[in-house]
């Protein structure tokens, strides 16, 4: 049985949500940059794809901070259960 199946679920919408900043982020920044044109449409371009790219990571550092999560749980619950599965006498 999986345990907290939402975050399982939100690993997976943090990934398509991560790529599409990534991409119509990129996409509407170099729009934004050829309409304002000159120097402040290269500046706004450039700051567009650091700030999408950035976004990018830390959804993509979420989601792996989620599966670490996941992964924690379900170690500390096997630990548990091989020290409790130790501990019970035998029955001789």
């Amino acid at each position: 049985m999986q345990r907290y199946p939402f975050l399982r679920f939100a690993t997976a919408v943090l990934r398509v949500v991560g790529w599409i900043v990534l991409i119509v982020g990129v996409i509407g920044s170099i729009v934004m940059g050829i309409v304002y044109g000159g120097i402040t449409g290269a500046f706004i371009a450039v700051v567009g794809i650091i700030g999408s790219f950035l976004s990018w990571l830390f959804l993509l550092a979420t989601r792996e901070l989620f599966y670490l999560l996941i992964q924690v749980e379900e170690n500390t619950r096997n630990t548990a259960e091989r020290i409790t599965i130790a501990e019970k006498p035998s029955q001789d």
